[in-house]
């Protein structure tokens, strides 16, 4: 495509040059020249993009001269975004200077492809193989072989007489094309009749009386061939399949099958040492592949300490069978207990933690020689360029089962940097290429620290835009001293041109350009090139973001001015996501989510998602806009929320109330600091209470409708290192929730909350996490007491483990749990990781629920407990175990809690 457009721009470049690029017009009488001053820009043909944004890349304005060659650089770049068959200018005289008008041809998208005619093969199918794609550009030079492709495809799956025509409907208007796939099916080729083994009929997924469907028959000859290669076949031949008068017939040679045997293999089972057999990878068995394989069945033991292991092999040939016997002699364990090192002058433990062997574990051999070249390459780097490892002696000892390793080495002289000199150097200080270059003299020579300087010093000049700087280093070396010389070249300074566009066929310019953070006529940083990408993909919209930095650029005195093109391919915009879970207190539960998340092209996201189990049935309708009012990231969020939620008594399963809600919740937010954020909500409820247990009514609102109305300012700061599963930060929030009848609730309260979870990591698989939770509420006008749907609830699988769901705190006459208006929690765990995605927790919580504030004692409820863990990428599957340990009479010792993610 870049090629066709190329094509199309230098013959219009060329075209547009021969007739002097625009129309002419005649002189006044008098033969005075016209003055070329700009007094209008005009476009037509544009559709797919801004006017704005098309100006602005041709770079001219209104009240400037034309310039001839700005305006051919303006078309080069509207090319670059891959929208425009062609582009003219024409030029006429309007208000005493020139008119220009840009008529643009544009590749117009694939609106529809409608298929007609086939009866027996699926439309997705088609639509899949088919070159053009809805949304998409149509490309009219590519009809044709899409056509043939489309033929092909039908030739393979079994159709060898299948037609197909192509009808374009152009709709110039809105640049947009329809295609028309008219298919003649034709006869297809039928299987009467398979001539092949049973074995291999097994296999075949084709079958007598359906279509001779190459594809799928190619897929088989490998599934064959594999299948005999997992029966130890060497190097069978399958196929090729032919087809003749409706019988499909699969010959297969299988070869001389290989039967394996190994004795004495205590330290390894059979399975691991069939992955050394060399006969089966080269398809091959010869002596060689059999000398081979039982050298590679050696160094597997060797590798696990056992040096004195001897492997014999035999074959046995017979018709098409192959025996093939492996007799091994493991030896003693070797097990390395002692490294020492002589001739030295560092610290040994440097030096041991650079072998690829540790003391007291098994002795490998295999890697005796590799470490001779790390501990070379560790003295390297500390300036010892002629350090040699002289000798390795081994001393084994115990009767052959201890080995003791010593490294004779010659560290040789010491060579350090004695000078450093930087040259060149006119726009940057000198303190500041010091600074990047992190060399000092008396330093250790290491070629691999030079290296590295240079490279920072090249990303300190590109930091500062020379783009285009270039750094030499001079190495002299006498005498054991190294004197480094740094010459700069740092060339012209870059500034940033033109921001082209290209791919985002339905995202608005505008949601990318509002990413960038380089302007016209600033100088190039390329840190801020690398966060405009990152930027960009955090949209969540686009699944490729390249940037380039456009050669060659305008000189402009001291400067030179680069473009710089940013190619997006954006993502799907919709998705699904479907989960099952299953919880202690909700039992089975299941949820639905879709999404779309470039409403409009302005990454708008909708959403609408549904969550079902045994006591609640949850519904939401949500809305996000990223830039409320254009300000920067201030995203508003809306949300439409329904509930239908049953609280229910744990053992019993008897229901203690009943709520439906309707709720409108509308928020913003804004991130002040990096992880600090400061948002405010607005909630309007609609909360019928009903079938609410006599001894959980505390207020007159907890029976009835009941309509809130609230707003909930709030402070978040999140510095953990991975919100799913932390094992560093902390976590920290503020709510505060007030609703007033000035808002129009009939309820009056004000109720705030906080959170604080701090997580350390204590050594490598243990995790220290700790929290610690509080609230109090305080209602206000004709009742004191707050509605039940706005009290405080203890106890469950996230708060105190130990106690099922909500049942800490104040109960009514019947034991039922009421809540309260203050709560207080706390919770500790040392996370421990076992591998393979398991870990093991053990935790203390304690934790209670007061009904008012001057209820509130020091006695807490204290549970202490364990569980497992299974981690998954959004977070653990866990399974708890809450023992109590100041229960009350009556109370069961502990509670198992099944849930999904940390309890915090």
């Amino acid at each position: 495509m870049r090629n066709m457009a190329g094509l199309i721009f230098i013959r219009s470049l060329l075209l547009s040059l021969l007739s002097g690029l625009y129309f002419s017009f005649p002189a006044p009488a008098c033969a005075t020249a016209y003055d070329e001053t700009i007094t209008a820009i005009d476009v037509a043909g544009l559709i797919r993009i801004n006017e704005d944004e098309l100006i602005d890349l041709m770079s001219l304005r209104i009240g400037e001269g034309l310039d001839r060659q700005k305006l051919a650089r303006g078309i080069r770049r509207a090319f670059k975004k891959n929208i425009f068959n062609d582009i003219r200018v024409i030029s006429e005289p309007s208000g005493g200077g020139i008119k220009l008008t840009y008529f643009v041809e544009e590749i117009p998208l694939v609106k529809k492809i409608v298929l007609k005619g086939n009866e027996n093969m699926p439309g997705k199918l088609i639509r899949k193989t088919f070159y053009y794609q809805e949304g998409e550009d149509f490309k009219k030079e590519l009809l044709q072989r899409s056509r043939l492709e489309l033929i092909e495809f039908y030739k393979r799956k079994g159709y060898p007489d299948a037609a197909i025509t192509i009808t374009v409907k152009v709709d110039e208007e809105n640049a947009l094309v329809i295609l028309y796939v008219n298919i003649d099916e034709g006869e297809p080729f039928i299987i009467k009749k398979i001539n092949a083994d049973p074995e291999v009929r097994f296999i075949l997924s084709v079958t007598e009386g359906g279509l001779l469907d190459q594809d799928r028959l190619d897929r088989d000859m490998i599934k064959i061939e594999e299948h005999y290669k997992k029966k130890r076949y060497v190097n069978p031949v399958v196929g090729p399949y032919y087809f003749s008068q409706g019988e499909l017939s699969v010959p297969v040679h299988p070869g001389p099958r290989v039967h394996v045997e190994f004795t004495n293999n205590r330290e390894f089972s059979k399975r691991k040492l069939e992955k050394e057999l060399v006969f089966m990878e080269n398809e091959e068995v010869s002596d060689e592949s059999v000398t081979e394989t039982a050298d590679r069945i050696r160094r597997l033991y060797v590798s696990r300490g056992y040096l004195n292991a001897q492997i014999a092999a035999g074959v046995e040939r017979k018709d098409d069978l192959i025996k093939i016997a492996f007799l091994i002699f493991e030896g003693e364990k070797v097990i390395l207990n002692k490294i020492d090192f002589t001739g030295v002058s560092i610290k040994t433990e440097a030096l041991k933690r650079t072998l690829p062997f540790a003391e007291n574990k098994p002795f490998n051999r295999n890697l005796l020689n590799d470490s001779r070249g790390l501990i070379v390459r560790f003295y390297n780097a500390l300036g010892h360029l002629q350090a040699d490892v002289k000798e390795i002696r081994e001393d084994l000892q115990d009767n052959g089962r201890e080995m003791h390793l010593e490294f004779i080495i010659d560290e040789g002289p010491r060579t350090t940097i004695t000078s450093i000199e930087i040259l060149g150097n006119e726009q940057i200080a000198l303190s500041d290429v010091l600074d990047a270059l992190h060399l000092d003299e008396g330093a250790p020579y290491n070629v691999i620290d030079i290296g590295d300087a240079r490279r920072r010093v090249l990303s300190l000049y590109r930091r500062s835009g020379f783009l285009d700087a270039d750094i030499d280093v001079k190495h002299d070396i006498d005498n054991n001293n190294a004197s480094l010389i740094f010459r700069i070249n740092e060339k012209r300074p870059s500034l940033v041109g033109k921001v082209i566009l290209s791919g985002n066929r339905k995202t608005k310019a505008k949601i990318v350009n509002r990413e960038l953070i380089l302007a016209e006529g600033e100088r190039y940083n390329y840190d801020h090139l690398t966060q405009v990408k990152q930027r960009l993909y955090q949209l969540g919209i686009f699944s490729e973001v390249s940037i380039d930095v456009l050669e060659p650029g305008i000189v402009k005195g001291d400067e030179v001015v680069k473009d710089v093109l940013i190619t997006l391919k954006e993502g799907k915009s919709g998705s699904m996501e479907i989960s099952l879970g299953y919880g202690d207190y909700e039992e089975a539960r299941g949820s639905l989510g879709v999404s779309y998340n470039n409403l409009g092209g302005y990454n708008r996201q909708i959403g609408f998602r549904a969550e079902v189990s045994s006591v609640e049935r949850r519904y939401i309708v949500n809305f996000r806009e990223p830039w409320l009012f254009n300000w920067d990231y201030v995203p508003l969020k809306i949300f439409l929320i329904r509930e239908e939620k049953r609280a229910i008594n744990i053992e019993t399963r008897s229901v203690l109330y009943k709520i439906d809600k309707q709720s409108f919740i509308a928020g913003i937010e804004k991130e002040i600091a990096d992880g600090l954020k400061i948002g405010l909500d607005y909630e309007y409820s609609f909360t019928d209470t009903k079938d609410v247990e006599e001894d959980v009514i505390l207020s007159r609102e907890d029976t009835g409708t009941l309509v809130i109305s609230s707003v909930s300012p709030s402070l978040f700061y999140d510095a953990r290192d991975n919100p799913f599963d932390p094992s560093s930060g902390s976590l920290q929030r503020i709510v505060v929730k007030y609703a007033s009848k000035a808002l129009v609730s009939e309820a009056e309260f004000i109720k705030g909350s906080f959170l604080s979870s701090w997580y350390l990591k204590l050594m490598n698989p243990v995790v220290f996490a700790f929290s610690v939770r509080g609230g109090a509420a305080y209602g206000f006008g004709d009742n004191e007491e707050i509605p039940l749907i706005e009290r405080f609830f203890l106890g469950g699988r996230a708060t105190v483990r130990g106690y099922s769901n909500d049942a800490l705190g104040p109960k009514g006459d019947d034991d039922n749990p009421t809540g309260g208006n203050v709560f207080a929690l706390t919770n500790a765990e040392l996370r421990f990781s076992l591998g393979k995605g398991f870990g093991l927790v053990t935790f203390i919580d304690a934790g209670n629920v007061w009904k008012t504030i001057d209820d509130v004692q020091d006695e807490l409820k204290y549970t202490a407990g364990a569980g497992l863990r299974y981690n998954t990428p959004v977070g653990p599957i866990r399974v708890d175990y809450g023992h109590k340990m100041n229960k009350e009479e009556g109370d069961s010792s502990g509670e198992v809690h099944f849930s999904f993610g940390h309890a915090f």
